[in-house]
């Protein structure tokens, strides 16, 4: 039988179809887009470009809430109690949220069409952020009641946070049939989202200065955030290039495929299988034909899933001791080594290093893809140990203002070190589990099954990783 579709791994040399053998595959990869003669892009790279695109748009609404933590500081001055529960709060709704949805996406399998959660997802983003960059500069939500306007913030979190589940689970679900190449990329996508915000709190640092209020018979008003804007108007716009993209390349993939069906019809000993990525506008979309129950799928993929919780558990103690280890070097007046420029990069170092675990998963020939399940688990549980060495560093209780350094190894390089390393760890943990879902399905409805089966091991790991926090943080204090 041969199949038509664009290998995962390996790309043709040219345009053109070549017949194989009854067990062979055929390899069709067009070129989509020539910049010059010798520069182009085949449709197996616009695809890898697509689901980066899309991994960075499901990783984006989740920073632009907590990146926006000090406008809404600031909005929020008069009502110093919704300060203090805005980061605890949102990160509550969002994270129950979605681990309730993507349990009831998980169920609800049979006559799915993936592209179309993925497509509706996308769309709920881009609207969602166009209120919020509208809430920055409008008078109406500037002037609005605090405890009224925290209830809307919330509700956006709580759409934001449900529209994010729809495109990952369909996301994931596609990428599980494709192959773990584009998991991959999905995977370095949504760390990439993750180094943008970090660069760009630093940036603005040392660009911006503090700003003005007005003050409008007794009562004080943030003034308008072009920058928020600006910021959240950008998450809008990256879930719709994400679309656009998706769109291209399925538009390209149906038509390399009907041309390619041509081309091999006219040998009529060979009956060929369209890929099954199709768009919308193919007669065969991407739909599930089959329900899964979960027993099956966790007879199979126990020890992934239980590595991607318990990675995730672990992964979450990184912001508390992010947020209250500093540097060693306490007496210094270098602004790198005071809080507001040390901790922002600390946070650019963690994320450097998981896009770096992650990017290096798709490279095979570099043997760090872990395909053996035992060893994920194995090596998941191990990063426990990443606590007591953090211990090590300059802790300083979130309760005191001291600034003396009480480190056990007195040095920010070691700190650095631990930061990246514990980043690269959880990218190279969670991209290897990811890539390898659909080598352990037997069918193309376990593999699109798995899609949600994941993300909700992924969503309780990020639920109970929060709850766990607190007890570190009790203990810090």
């Amino acid at each position: 039988m041969t199949i038509l579709s664009p290998l995962t791994q390996h790309y043709s040399t040219n345009t053109s179809i070549h017949t194989m053998s009854d067990h062979e595959s055929v390899i069709y990869d067009p070129i989509v887009f020539r910049v010059t003669p010798k520069i182009h892009f085949k449709l197996s790279q616009l695809k890898y470009v697509t689901f980066t695109m899309i991994g960075i748009a499901l990783l984006w609404p989740w920073n632009c809430f907590l990146s926006a933590s000090e406008y809404y500081a600031e909005r929020f001055s008069d009502t110093p109690g919704l300060i203090k529960v805005y980061t605890s709060t949102m990160m509550s709704v969002s994270t129950v949220a979605s681990t309730i949805y993507n349990y009831y996406l998980s169920q609800v399998q049979t006559g799915v069409n993936y592209t179309y959660r993925i497509n509706l997802g996308l769309s709920l983003t881009v609207v969602v952020f166009i209120v919020m960059a509208i809430s920055c500069v409008s008078d109406f939500f500037i002037r609005m009641l605090d405890p009224i306007f925290f209830t809307i913030l919330m509700s956006m979190v709580l759409i934001s946070a449900t529209a994010t589940c729809l495109a990952q689970n369909g996301t994931m679900a596609t990428v599980n049939v494709l192959g773990g190449i584009y998991a991959n990329a999905v995977m370095v996508g949504q760390a990439v989202a993750g180094v943008l915000p970090a660069c760009a709190l630093i940036i603005s640092t040392f660009v911006m200065g503090e700003k003005p209020k007005n003050e409008e018979e007794g009562k004080y008003y943030v003034e308008k955030n072009y920058g928020v804007f600006v910021y959240y108007i950008t998450a809008s716009l990256v879930s719709i290039v994400s679309m656009l993209l998706l769109f291209w390349s399925n538009y390209h993939l149906t038509e390399a495929n009907y041309r390619a069906l041509d081309e091999i019809m006219e040998e009529p000993s060979i009956v060929p299988e369209p890929h099954p990525l199709m768009s919308s506008l193919s007669q065969e979309p991407m739909i599930q034909s089959k329900y899964v129950p979960f027993s099956v799928l966790w007879s199979k993929l126990k020890l992934i899933v239980l590595t991607i919780f318990l990675n995730f558990c672990v992964t979450l103690v990184f912001p508390v001791f992010a947020s209250c280890i500093e540097s060693t070097h306490t007496d210094s007046t270098s602004i790198f080594f005071q809080k507001k420029i040390f901790i922002p990069f600390i946070y650019l170092t963690w994320n450097i290093g998981d896009l770096l675990g992650r990017i290096l998963c798709g490279y095979p020939k570099l043997g760090l893809l872990i395909t053996n399940p035992r060893t994920l688990v194995i090596y998941a549980v191990s990063r426990v140990v990443f606590i007591p060495l953090f211990l090590t560093c300059n802790v300083h209780p979130f309760s005191t203002k001291s600034h003396e350094s009480n480190a056990l190894i007195n040095s920010d390089v070691w700190y650095i070190l631990l930061q990246l390393l514990f980043g690269i760890s959880n990218g190279q943990l969670c991209t290897s589990c990811f890539m390898i879902v659909g080598d352990y399905c037997d069918n193309d409805d376990e593999k699109e099954a798995a899609g949600g089966f994941t993300t909700v091991f992924l969503s309780v790991g990020l639920a109970v990783g929060s709850l766990l926090s607190y007890l570190l943080v009790l203990y810090i204090n």
